[in-house]
């Protein structure tokens, strides 16, 4: 048997074609664990958007002189739902994070700590009120949560620096640099370490980066469409993985009278290094190559009806050991050895694709 599939391999590879492999039980364990780190990559590299989100918003208000409309109150949200509002399509965070179309003019950020007095943010100054900030902004929020924000910007770029000091973000220090592409889009670079860890929550993170993604935003009469994509290394050191990023993921909102569609397109793979315990030998690589589309229609207040188109497959060690399918508007993977299971890709598309 085993002559047989090595023939069938060289036979599949001199085809130019992708040779397989027999999906065993333990193959299909180190796929699942690789699933999982490829969800939490996904969702931390939304994350990351959603943070330099965050700090480019206060950065601006800081450099503007008016920081009284930045909310203190709730305090840095859990990376979900970070992630969630980075990408939602509609999100207005996206062009301010992103500095779509650049400023008018260079601004630097001032040095201080940003604490809320009577229920408004107020920026006071390094040496006064117990404030020790004298070389960049210290956002304290009313949670607890505490991060160090460096930034200067121009017509052209950013430079931004966030390290989280207090609360279940300790430990987040990242650094961006952007430069404007167009009048609507963006390329970013990220790198630095992620942490989360929030007594109570089953999300914990400890990752570091390397990435960098383009983001575009294009506005129509009764849409909205943003396009990422994102190219680089991500290692969750919780989940002993390293997963290399080289994918696009577009949405659109429209609406028609009482009508709303949204539209999802990811395309592109994750390579997903599962590690030995030392957090740096490959133990196994396992590739997920996708082509995955959504459409959801939600009529007035009903429910959202979902419409699902997908394909692709699953590499392990570099040979073929399924095929990604759409059956009945649900994800599977058909394993080369016949048997079937679900494949659920929502980390991988955002909101609106939950």
């Amino acid at each position: 048997m085993r002559r047989i599939l090595v023939a069938a391999a060289i036979a599949a590879a001199a085809c130019g074609s992708k040779p397989t492999i027999m999906a065993t039980p333990e193959i299909k364990a180190t796929a699942s664990q690789a699933q999982l780190g490829m969800s939490s990559a996904s969702t931390n590299t939304q994350a990351s958007i959603g943070l330099q989100s965050i700090g480019s918003s206060v950065g601006d208000a800081a450099a503007s002189g008016d920081v009284s409309a930045v909310d203190l109150s709730t305090g840095l949200p859990d990376p979900d739902q970070m992630a969630a509002a980075a990408v939602a399509p509609g999100a207005g965070g996206v062009q301010q994070a992103l500095r779509l179309g650049g400023s008018s003019k260079s601004a630097t950020i001032p040095t201080g700590c940003l604490r809320s007095q009577g229920g408004t943010a107020t920026l006071i100054a390094a040496g006064t009120a117990g404030c020790t900030a004298d070389t960049y902004l210290e956002v304290d929020y009313q949670t607890g949560d505490k991060a160090k924000v460096t930034w200067t910007d121009n017509t052209t770029s950013f430079d931004l620096k966030i390290e989280v000091i207090a609360g279940p973000w300790t430990g987040t220090n990242l650094h961006y640099t952007g430069n404007v592409t167009g009048s609507s889009s963006a390329s970013v670079s990220v790198s630095g370490a992620m942490m989360f860890s929030r007594n109570g929550s089953v999300v914990h993170v400890n990752a570091d980066f390397n990435i960098t993604y383009a983001v575009s935003v294009s506005l129509g009469s009764n849409s909205t469409t943003v396009n990422i994509n994102v190219n680089g290394t991500a290692t969750d050191h919780i989940g002993l993985v390293r997963a290399n990023e080289h994918w696009g993921l577009s949405m659109q909102d429209s609406t028609s009278g009482t009508t709303d569609t949204t539209v999802i397109h990811w395309n592109g793979g994750i390579g997903v290094d599962v590690l030995k315990q030392d957090g740096v030998t490959t133990d196994h690589s396992v590739a997920f190559n996708l082509n995955v589309n959504v459409t959801t229609t939600t009529s007035g207040t009903g429910t959202g009806t979902a419409t699902w188109s997908a394909g692709g497959d699953v590499e392990y060690d570099g040979a073929v050991a399924g095929n990604i399918v759409s059956k009945n508007n649900q994800l599977y993977v058909d394993w080369t050895d016949g048997t079937e299971d679900a494949f659920d890709p929502s980390a991988l598309l955002g909101p609106a694709g939950v």
